[in-house]
């Protein structure tokens, strides 16, 4: 990595909080009401890198079912409410290293994320683990009309930021931290610098990113990438 770097984007799930399996557990519910039967191993290798509506469509196309607007409407309120009553019971954590790395971070670089989750899913876990304050701009799954791995996010997210600290910003400019390998080769492709964080896939999956580490503690990516200002 040259010096050049001036930003640095997160994901949300499974980045800076275990909230894929609260994730899970909504699709779980949501999708057994409309009679799919989704196991974890499945969430884990097909859904992950998704958003909502993605994930969704993923899975009613898979079973060779039609996903009318009705039926899409409710199963993603359905999985909104699902997923809050989960957040507010407080089933989630930073992962480790999290909150000491973000920290230090926020000290030296502007922070973003990028989430497929929905902002109020972003912004009450946030709050939970009180980081809330480290990231200048959210861009969640309503801000953008195509999701992840799409790299539309990550470019909203980019200009968005730029203009918040009133320094252009490019995809060069950015390093982004991502756990999802579609996700991963999409924003490459797109210019940006790539960490990988083996949290949801092992790094033997991660190949495609710059960087790849096992974890976010400090300790742990300075020895990834020892210029980064922590």
């Amino acid at each position: 990595m040259n010096s050049g770097l001036k930003a640095i984007l997160f994901d949300f799930d499974g980045v800076i909080v275990n909230s894929e399996p609260l994730h899970f557990h909504a699709f779980h519910e949501v999708l057994a009401e409309e009679g799919f039967e989704l196991n974890e191993q499945e969430y884990y290798r097909e859904l992950i890198g998704f958003d909502d509506r993605g994930a969704f469509k993923h899975i009613f196309e898979k079973h060779d079912r039609p996903l009318d607007p009705k039926t899409f409407l409710r199963i993603m309120t359905r999985k909104s409410e699902a997923m809050m009553d989960l957040i507010h019971g407080r089933k989630y954590d930073a992962l480790p290293g999290v909150e000491e790395f973000v920290r230090g971070l926020w000290r030296n670089y502007p922070l973003a994320i990028c989430s497929g989750a929905l902002r109020e899913e972003i912004e009450a876990m946030l709050e939970g683990i009180r980081l809330r304050d480290c990231f200048k701009v959210i861009v969640a799954a309503e801000d953008v009309s195509i999701g992840k791995p799409d790299p539309q996010g990550y470019l909203l997210t980019t200009k968005q930021l730029g203009e918040q600290v009133k320094m252009p910003l490019t995809p060069a400019d950015c390093l982004i931290v991502e756990d999802a390998p579609t996700v991963i080769r999409s924003v490459r492709a797109a210019g940006f610098k790539v960490l990988g964080v083996a949290t949801s896939y092992p790094l033997e999956k991660l190949t495609d990113a710059h960087y790849a580490v096992d974890s976010l503690r400090p300790e742990v990516v300075l020895k990834a990438i020892p210029e980064l200002k922590v």
